[in-house]
């Protein structure tokens, strides 16, 4: 929808006047511990592959702390999306989850050869299929979220930006920590680690967590429930400190997830005129109820091993890197919600993914304390992915054979084996000219290969007599398919230490996303057909500050990003299938901000906010010739912002009061580039209250989400005038017990 530039304004405004999301936390640097008063405290990332101060990082980074995870019971990235500014996160399921930053993102990777727009690294590790081989978050360190590309240090698939999970550490101290939270819906959340030393050299660190509750939505034709889940996942960590100059790391990981899966009802479609073939067919006006006579399921697993040694030279640190990340998974749906009869049309999609991805990284990086620093580094990626895809239509609607019923009739698979060889060698070097102003130049030069083999075969076609297989099937194939894309990600920027708390900087940075072939389509000469890889050019400004002796927190960044061949997800209508095609141009600027204010030692007031301004520069849609041009970006609201409030208030004794308040709003989407299917905006409020001991050796609070019980949609499928929708978790409440030690 238009934007309402007054409006808009005034939210980023708000949020300024409030404050940026509940940080990462470290222990104050020295010149903080002498200041007096309440003060915002330091924050330590990885942004750049090395330990340093937020405040010093010409990126803009934002960072959540693993206790301020813990404390929110986050399990999945769509509450750290709603903190973090330019940051949209909807999940479909165990296979399909949508990350979209600054208007750059995936909606469905429905292709096993497709990239996701932003990366999701996990302790510099990179997972290839969201949803598919994405473990749950629990035990973590931190969450960095990286905003614009990030193509020289992390590589491809970072166009939009990079979500990085870093887990928690083994330590030599010997502690833990432990929760559980029961609610609503039959809720059970639980998480805990332990660590320790085994010897002098060497310590490990376990942890555990589940995830259960009953189904927010039913099938009333079979009674299943549907959108519940059941999960456990579990890590174990070695730290080897092999010799004062050689440190080893060891992280293996599993976890399972299963439930009913999503929960599909259509509405009417406000946008276009139809017959609604399903809308008008609903047996229940409930949004939370589905009307096939199919059992839905879906299942995930995922695991994951990583090696990392690290070596001192002295002047340098040699670092290694290898790992092997997996997923397995499984899903089936039914598209409409409703079967036919009583609906006109029906879809059920049953859907498998396996995937493998191998990492190996060499890098050597200097003295980060030098006047002269670098980093040179080389990579491989090997990721092979098997996806197959079943479709069971069946339509109620009058006709016979070679009709559009006919079409719309029957079963059809199609199975993918793609095999992507990423090789790269890139660097780095900063330069201080003289004191506070420090100039760096990098670049990456990825070699990418793609391998698929495809096919699609038609197991019925419905009705006797009937001739033709379900859209989008026209013709069997069995085809196999190679193509190499070579790119060079740049990255230039200068940064002015202008006071020991101010930070200016100014970046130029070209992002880089892979090609691929498409995952369903009509006839062989269409699956053979390669979609081009999308390149991007950011240009950023920001500054970074802590004002009046660090009580207030004020970190601001405006941007420009020049889209060439940016790849478009749409459905097509006449086909019935998701289709990726590359637009022209696009062109996406805005402004994001984050302030954090210390009001005493124990409340702080917190908030971010971003303006988006994201439209096709140039963008006709080859296949049925139509021009969006002008028109705004998929996913991708004009503004959003968080606000938050946390306090901890001693009550007498050794006791404490805690409460925590956080409401996130998100302006109007639309769902497609076509800009007629929308999603009004929303606004999602969230609170805890608790009391515990101080230091946290025990805590009991009550806890509530969603606690205006919004009802608000995550994905909309428009077909024949209706929108066959999913939508987000309804109100949840529970209480909750943790205890450090």
């Amino acid at each position: 929808m238009a934007a309402r530039p007054f409006t808009a304004v005034s939210c980023l405004a708000i949020a300024a006047a409030f404050a940026a999301p509940a940080a990462a936390q470290s222990a104050p640097p020295p010149a903080q511990q002498e200041a007096d008063g309440p003060q915002v405290a330091d924050v330590v990332v990885t942004a750049r592959k090395r330990e340093e101060s937020l405040q010093d990082v010409p990126i803009a980074v934002t960072a959540y702390s693993g206790d301020a995870i813990r404390d929110a019971q986050i399990v999945d990235l769509s509450a750290i999306a709603g903190r973090t500014p330019s940051f949209t996160f909807q999940k479909q399921g165990s296979i399909e989850q949508e990350a979209f930053i600054r208007g750059v993102g995936t909606v469905r990777l429905t292709s096993a050869t497709a990239d996701p727009s932003v990366g999701l690294f996990i302790n510099e590790v990179y997972i290839g299929r969201r949803g598919a081989a994405t473990p749950p978050i629990f035990d973590l360190e931190r969450v960095e979220v990286l905003r614009g590309p990030q193509g020289t240090i992390f590589g491809k698939n970072v166009v939009g930006g990079a979500v990085s999970l870093i887990t928690g550490a083994p330590r030599f101290e010997f502690g833990g920590a432990a929760y559980i939270a029961a609610g609503n819906y039959g809720t059970v959340q639980s998480e805990a680690h332990v660590t320790g030393a085994l010897s002098d050299t060497v310590a490990a660190r376990i942890a555990f967590a589940t995830d259960r509750h009953d189904g927010y939505s039913r099938n009333i034709v079979n009674g299943q429930e549907l959108e519940d889940t059941n999960g456990y996942a579990g890590r174990l960590s070695f730290l080897v400190n092999a010799s004062d100059r050689l440190t080893l790391n060891f992280v293996g990981d599993v976890s399972h997830d299963s439930g009913g899966g999503q929960a599909r009802h259509a509405v009417d479609d406000p946008t276009r005129a139809g017959v609604g073939a399903i809308a008008a067919a609903n047996l229940s006006s409930d949004p939370r109820t589905t009307f096939t006579p199919y059992e839905q399921f879906q299942r995930r697993t995922t695991y994951g091993f990583s090696a990392r040694a690290d070596y001192d030279f002295g002047g340098a640190t040699l670092t290694y890197l290898g790992a092997l990340r997996g997923g397995d998974s499984g899903q089936r749906f039914s598209q409409a919600g409703a079967g036919a009869p009583p609906s006109l049309t029906d879809s059920v999609l049953t859907q498998f993914e396996k995937y493998t991805g191998v990492t190996q990284e060499l890098r050597i990086a200097s003295d980060p304390a030098k006047q002269l620093r670098w980093l040179l580094g080389l990579y491989y990626l090997r990721e092979e992915t098997d996806r197959s895809s079943e479709n069971a239509a069946r339509s109620a609607l009058p006709g016979g054979p070679g009709g559009t019923r006919d079409s719309l009739d029957g079963v059809n698979n199609f199975t993918q084996n793609g095999v992507a060889s990423n090789y790269a060698a890139f660097g780095e070097v900063e330069y201080e000219f003289m004191p506070g102003l420090t100039a760096s130049l990098g670049a990456r030069y990825t070699i990418d290969n793609k391998v698929t083999d495809a096919s699609a075969t038609i197991i019925s076609f419905g009705m006797p007599g009937d001739i033709l297989s379900p859209a989008p099937l026209r013709t069997p194939y069995n085809i196999s398919v190679e193509n190499t894309w070579r790119e060079l990600t740049p990255r230039a920027a200068l940064e002015w230490k202008a006071s020991d708390n101010v930070l200016v900087y100014a970046s130029a940075a070209k992002g880089f996303k892979g090609g691929g072939w498409q995952a369903a389509t009509p006839d062989p000469v269409t699956a053979a057909r390669p979609f081009n890889p999308e390149t991007a050019w950011n240009y950023e400004i920001g500054i970074k500050s802590d004002l009046f002796d660090r009580r207030v927190r004020l970190n601001l960044a405006a941007f420009r990003l020049d889209f060439n061949d940016l790849q478009v997800e749409q459905l097509d209508d006449v086909l019935l299938t998701t289709v990726v095609t590359n637009a022209a141009s696009a062109k996406i600027q805005g402004i994001e901000g984050e302030v954090s204010l210390a009001v005493t030692e124990g409340f702080t007031l917190s908030g971010s906010g971003s303006i988006l301004d994201a439209k096709y520069k140039l963008y006709v849609d080859p296949r049925r010739n139509i021009t969006y041009t002008g028109n705004s970006l998929p996913r991708t609201p004009d503004y959003q912002f968080s606000v938050a409030a946390d306090l901890k208030q001693p009550i007498g004794g050794d006791l404490e009061l805690m409460a925590n308040a956080s409401y996130t709003y998100q302006d109007t989407f639309f769902y497609g580039p076509d800009n007629t299917n929308f999603e009004p905006g929303y606004g999602l409020l969230d609170a805890r209250l608790g009391i515990g001991k101080i230091g946290g050796r025990w805590a009991v609070s009550l806890w509530g989400k969603n606690l205006t019980n919004r009802l608000y949609r995550t994905s909309v499928i428009p077909f024949l005038g209706d929108e066959s929708s999913l939508y987000g978790a309804p109100r949840t409440y529970g209480v909750r017990l943790s205890s450090k030690f």
